[in-house]
């Protein structure tokens, strides 16, 4: 008899166990289903995986600079970036697949093997901050529960795509809008964990993104962009990724 109610107690706790992560998953997919509606849609995000962005910002390592930058996206794998400090560098790296180039002193390099790892994760964060691959049932999810930032309630999970390194999602519970997102990840070959903090969100088209971001390494401001404005783009030429002379 003793032995019926020890197999009858953990058959009620697995039961219990596996109702709660079924709960779980679904409550994880109408976050993401309410956050890509409250961000534009799927087919406006989807769109958007294509886009140019400008910035003003401060960047806050060493010596605090201020700079101004450009970024052209086009997911998955392709990335440039173009970065004026106010010391009058210019800084110029791009992504396209598994290649990968930089300008330094005016002359196009490629880059080693170590940076092209750091903009393919980059690469593969922005498409997770993206939200529409998250609809994918290829995505794996695992609900964070609720918590709290900047003494605001927010519902937070962990995704990973195809395999990829997991990424932590928090959502405004009220906007349903992305607040914060963080991983680890490579910083000049040291892996840290990685955050960014989205807000002052406006509308861009059909499509509602942030307009400031605080990028943090390993807990410590790193970098603030603000004034972000995005152009989306139908198609974005492939010359633009190309390294020059080639």
């Amino acid at each position: 008899m003793a032995n019926l109610k020890i197999a009858a107690t953990v058959l009620l706790s697995a039961t219990l166990f596996l109702n709660s992560v079924a709960f779980a998953q679904q409550d994880v997919q109408e976050i993401i289903k309410k956050a890509v509606e409250a961000q534009g849609g799927k087919e406006a995000l989807t769109k958007a995986q294509q886009y140019k962005r400008t910035s003003s910002g401060t960047i806050f390592f060493g010596q605090t600079q201020n700079f101004t930058d450009q970024l052209i996206v086009a997911l998955p794998g392709k990335i440039k970036l173009d970065i004026k400090l106010d010391t009058k560098e210019n800084l110029l790296m791009c992504l396209e697949g598994d290649m990968g180039w930089s300008i330094a002193s005016g002359f196009p390099i490629d880059l080693s093997k170590e940076k092209i790892v750091e903009l393919k994760e980059e690469s593969y964060f922005l498409q997770v901050t993206n939200l529409v691959s998250l609809l994918e049932p290829s995505s794996k999810l695992t609900s964070l529960g609720e918590s709290k930032l900047m003494n605001k309630p927010v519902l937070g999970f962990k995704v990973s795509l195809a395999g990829g390194p997991e990424v932590s999602l928090y959502f405004d519970k009220e906007t349903n809008l992305l607040t914060k997102a963080e991983r680890k990840g490579k910083q000049s070959g040291v892996e840290i964990l990685k955050g960014v903090q989205y807000s002052d969100y406006q509308t861009f088209g059909a499509v509602k993104f942030a307009t400031k971001e605080t990028h943090f390494l390993g807990g410590n401001k790193f970098v603030e962009n603000k004034n972000i404005t995005y152009t989306i783009l139908d198609k974005v030429d492939a010359s633009v990724f190309k390294k020059p002379g080639k």
